[in-house]
């Protein structure tokens, strides 16, 4: 790979080129921090499986983009249907088998990015830790877009190396190496095996290199899974939900970007790991149009149209072509972390302040004028996931809430805790440090204590604070700080959940919670006085495609915001009577632009509406007005900028409702939204 400056001219060709944005969107001023995204992938398919659709709205938004594929993928070296007498016949070639993903994969993104499947790609070699060559593939008439190949075998020959193993047993250290293949027509002039350091130290200097605003990994840690006959197999991976190739290079990526961190780097990046095949267990969360487009590129990554070729390896992945999505493993695009929708609020003294994970630790935007925001600030602490809960406190500070993550090569050595620090409100932070409050899980084996969920806060009468997590029972878990001491973690029951949980204080004490469940919403109504306690039922639904969001009303009702399954529509549903049992006759279906994460949606007082915003089909930002009655008050507004992780609706210091989302580029997106607005203006944004 040439060396940073060498990519300057793309990059101004880029600029000078029109982005392609979604109908009916404006096109946003040019951004403080321009984005480049880099997506790091185990096979050669798993981005256009897991990312898409947001991947090709992020390809034509971005003004440089990289993804790098970590293995061969070379399964049983035989390039035709599985079951079939052809693939019985086919000689095995694993070198070509390889090279016909890698051709399928270029032949995906020329169709994405250049509507041309055919499109020219020019090939490189780069040299990375060790010595080791990484096959480079650029698109000619859109270099921008880089395609890096590392080339690992999934499985290695039996002439390899003593001490090789697969990339599974790399990590752990049970191999000492995993050696590379050459597949046909690859620039690279020799194979090397790579230790475990020397792959992450690889991963760390194309960070380096690069400089992503925007990293997108496979999940490091994906749920438990029961396997039976009503939940078959397919190709999970033990007691887990996801492919073993899928989890482990989403902690090869996650372990070098803490590398890079760590050294300084990536100071403007946001983290986003993507569920794999998860996404099959759940309903799904993309519309009908998206689903199309992410079967279109499937396809041409797997040579459906079997169009003549004069490469002797092939146009594509036969093993994939033509198979539909439908409710497998591509059916939706699920974000393993999707956000808080507390992470923005007025303080004590009515300003605002946004905090969000970039780089593995925490910023800090604070309002300085009405409508205005200073420049971000860091606070102290390290290897944060993306996903930050913020809670003002009387005094003018803050309560944060986040999850800290340590790799080791030992499964039983990794760390993900729950942490939490006190922002004082001088904005004096040299002396402030994280609190570990632990895990849920932490009587429970290595596999649950990594699947913890992140935290919802909830600030109660007299200074109290409950702060509830999902844990690894799919469950709810909480603890309570009485305004000089944490409670003990108490399982609150409940179970069979999605990731992404929405609470609000009721007038008797109690809070309710919910979550996405498998039957609908499920609802614990958890009792603060004494001991923790809760009671758990589920509001009979269609299960939803992803977490509910709860805004309480004036009157003590509330109203309800999910996704609905299968569409790209929100839809509404509120309290009846008394505010104590939720109508799902009350649904109201509000349309919408898709999209992944959860809804942001706060009751505006002066207008006597809720406002209502998502992450929606091209990783922008849709905005409704919605009436008490759960009616649409208008259209869905759109505004282009890519986002990263979940919106934020709030009030800014002088009335004026806001929508705030972070950019791709790392930066404060904010939009003030009018009672009169029919279009959106560009989204303001702030370092």
């Amino acid at each position: 790979m040439p060396d940073h400056l060498e990519w300057v001219e793309p990059v101004l060709a880029l600029a000078r080129r029109a982005a392609r944005l979604p109908r009916g969107a404006r096109t946003p001023f040019a951004p403080v921090g321009r984005p480049r995204s880099m997506a790091v992938m185990a096979h050669q398919d798993d981005d256009l499986y897991f990312l898409n659709p947001l991947l090709v709205s992020q390809l034509h938004s971005s003004e440089e983009h990289l993804t790098v594929c970590l293995t061969a993928g070379e399964g049983d070296g035989r390039n035709a249907p599985g079951g079939t007498r052809e693939h019985a016949a086919a000689p095995v070639d694993f070198e070509a088998f390889a090279a016909a993903r890698f051709n399928g994969l270029r032949c995906a993104y020329a169709d994405m990015v250049l509507g041309d499947r055919d499109a020219k790609w020019r090939r490189e070699v780069t040299t990375l830790a060790g010595g080791a060559e990484a096959d480079v593939s650029v698109l000619v008439d859109a270099p921008h877009v880089r395609l890096v190949a590392l080339n690992l075998w999934c499985a290695p020959p039996p002439d390899a190396a003593p001490g090789s193993g697969p990339l599974t047993r790399l990590w752990t250290g049970e191999a000492t190496s995993t050696p590379t293949m050459v597949p046909l027509g690859s620039p690279v002039t020799g194979t090397h095996s790579y230790s475990r350091d020397s792959l992450v130290e690889s991963l760390v200097e194309l960070m380096r290199r690069f400089e992503p605003t925007l990293l997108w990994t496979m999940d490091p840690d994906p749920d438990l899974q029961v396997h039976d006959r009503a939940n078959p197999r397919y190709a999970d991976t033990g007691d887990y939900s996801d492919h073993i190739f899928h989890t482990i290079t989403g902690l090869f990526a996650h372990e070098a970007a803490a590398r890079w961190f760590a050294e300084g780097g990536g100071r403007r990046t946001s983290v986003e790991a993507f569920r794999g095949y998860y996404v099959r267990r759940w309903p799904s969360n993309l519309s009908p149009e998206a689903r199309a487009r992410k079967q279109r590129y499937k396809d041409v990554y797997g040579w459906a149209d079997r169009r003549p070729s004069g490469d002797p390896a092939g146009l594509g992945d036969r093993k994939v072509g033509g198979d539909l999505i439908a409710g497998g493993n591509a059916s939706g695009t699920t974000l393993r972390y999707p956000g808080s929708r507390s992470w923005a609020g007025p303080g004590a003294d009515g300003r605002l302040s946004a905090f969000a994970v970039r780089g593995g630790q925490v910023v800090h935007w604070r309002e300085d004028r009405p409508g205005e925001f200073a420049g971000s600030r860091r606070v102290p602490g390290r290897k944060l996931l993306p996903h930050v809960d913020a809670v003002p406190t009387a005094d003018g500070g803050w309560r944060l809430f986040a999850v800290r993550q340590g790799l080791t090569a030992d499964p039983a050595q990794h760390v993900r805790d729950l942490w939490t620090i006190l922002l004082p409100a001088s904005g004096d932070y040299r002396d402030v440090r994280w609190e570990s409050l632990g895990n849920p899980n932490a009587q429970s084996g290595p596999a649950k204590r990594r699947n913890i969920g992140m935290p919802q806060a909830v600030s109660l009468p007299g200074g109290r604070l409950l702060v509830l997590t999902r844990n690894a029972g799919k469950g709810l878990s909480g603890r309570l700080h009485d305004g000089a001491t944490w409670t003990p973690w108490r399982d609150l029951g409940g179970g069979d959940t999605q990731e992404g949980l929405t609470a609000v204080a009721l007038d008797d004490g109690s809070v309710e919670v919910l979550a996405a469940g498998r039957n609908g919403i499920a609802r614990w109504l958890v009792s603060t006085a004494g001991e923790l306690t809760a009671k758990f039922s589920v509001v009979r639904t269609e299960a939803p495609a992803g977490p509910p969001t709860v805004v309480r009303l004036p009157d003590g009702s509330r109203m309800m915001f999910c996704r609905c399954r299968d569409s790209a529509s929100v839809v509404s549903f509120r309290t009846r009577g008394d505010g104590q049992v939720w109508d799902p006759s009350s649904l109201v279906d509000l349309g919408g632009h898709g999209g992944p994460g959860p809804i942001a949606a706060r009751f505006v007082p002066d207008r006597r509406e809720v406002l209502v915003a998502v992450r929606d089909d091209a990783s922008a930002t849709s905005v409704l007005r919605v009436g008490p009655d759960g009616r649409a008050r208008g259209t869905w507004l759109r505004e282009a900028t890519p986002v990263a992780g979940s919106h934020a609706v709030s009030v800014d210091s002088s009335g004026r409702p806001v929508v705030l989302a972070v950019s791709a580029g790392g930066g404060l997106l904010t939009l003030p939204v009018t009672p009169s607005t029919s279009s959106v203006s560009s989204m303001k944004e702030v370092p």
